[in-house]
């Protein structure tokens, strides 16, 4: 429920000068540096994702990408800024100092210094290979009126951003929503952290069952699983390293980000199906947070199967669960050759 209509809601008005202009002031963000091992290296050691194509030449050599690539799910990771860690939290945790006449900027000014992710949506239109150039543009697309939620009073706020190589090819896109608020603040509803659809671990699929399930994964959560993820994605934003600033929040611990929750997902995936998978989505919703020494119980179910041309599309559903209740839920397309 809004606690305001937009009409009433200057800084509303203000956002809505905004919509479809882009997100910062400097354009385009180019990567700090070309796809590299090192950082693939860093990834797949960070989330255990031992996919052969990512780091085995010899095996991705003779895989269908025709050499080493990079996972997907780090699309957004390559054109994360370069931070500056003085200040970083009382810039809301921007990587640098924000434009004052950037949405986030005027968020900013109005109070709502305080941000987590809430979905995610990212196309791959081709796996990234070591060399590639990468820059990308943001554009707003949407924000909502002003909420009042357990966390605080705030707005939802979408971006859309496309990520091209130096000679301009669109290699990929995501569709960003955070929830931008002020800590602390009065609220007019409070929201259960507990999922209404959340499933235990007992409940989880049955491989056995009428349609085809993924078997169960569980994920042990500790404090250095969450830290090596964030900085694996080069997200230096501190409640996903920091307890007490994440708790200043209405967290109740330091807590996982949705790069390293999308990273996680993809694993499970591909763990499933095998290097010769390409994933074409990883659509997710945010829930309940995954803080440490709540493990993370993996699920999914196909649930689409076709046959084009001389590749097979498959459509999953995924769940990610603690015992606070839904962490990540969404959906991963994919293709696998056929034969």
């Amino acid at each position: 429920m809004s606690d305001t209509t937009a009409t009433e809601d200057a800084v509303r008005r203000s956002l809505d000068r905004c919509m479809g202009q882009p997100l910062g002031a400097g354009g385009p963000a180019v990567a700090p540096d070309p796809v590299n091992l090192p950082m693939i290296r860093h990834w797949v050691d960070a989330l255990d994702d031992r996919n052969p194509v990512y780091l085995d030449e010899e095996i991705a050599v003779r895989s269908r990408f025709g050499g080493i690539v990079a996972p997907p799910a780090m699309l957004q990771t390559w054109t994360m800024a370069r931070p500056r860690i003085e200040g970083i939290a009382a810039r809301g945790g921007a990587a640098m100092e924000v434009s004052p006449e950037s949405p986030l900027g005027l968020l900013a000014a109005a109070g709502y210094t305080a941000t987590l992710a809430t979905n995610s949506e990212l196309e791959f239109l081709r796996y990234l290979r070591v060399g590639d150039q990468i820059s990308s543009s943001a554009v707003l697309e949407s924000v909502s009126d002003r909420k009042a939620t357990a966390l605080g009073t705030g707005y939802f706020v979408t971006w859309v951003t496309d990520y091209r190589t130096d000679r301009d090819e669109l290699v990929g896109r995501q569709r960003f929503r955070v929830f931008r608020f002020a800590p602390g603040s009065p609220t007019t509803a409070r929201t259960s952290r507990r999922d209404a659809g959340h499933r235990s671990a007992a409940e989880a699929p049955d491989p056995q069952g009428p349609t085809t399930q993924l078997p169960p994964s569980t994920l042990d959560v500790t404090a250095t699983v969450i830290v090596a993820g964030a900085i694996a994605s080069r997200d230096f934003m501190p409640a996903h390293h920091d307890r007490d600033y994440a708790q200043a929040q209405g967290a109740p611990d330091l807590f996982m980000n949705i790069l390293t929750t999308n990273g996680y997902l993809s694993r499970y995936v591909t763990d499933w199906t095998g290097p010769e998978a390409m994933l074409e989505r990883i659509s997710v919703r945010l829930g309940a947070p995954s803080v440490p020494g709540h493990p993370l119980q993996f699920s999914g179910e196909v649930t689409g199967d076709r046959s084009e041309g001389d590749v097979q599309r498959r459509e999953l559903a995924v769940r990610a669960v603690t015992d606070l209740g839904a962490h990540a839920t969404g959906t991963v397309a994919l293709t696998l050759p056929r034969g």
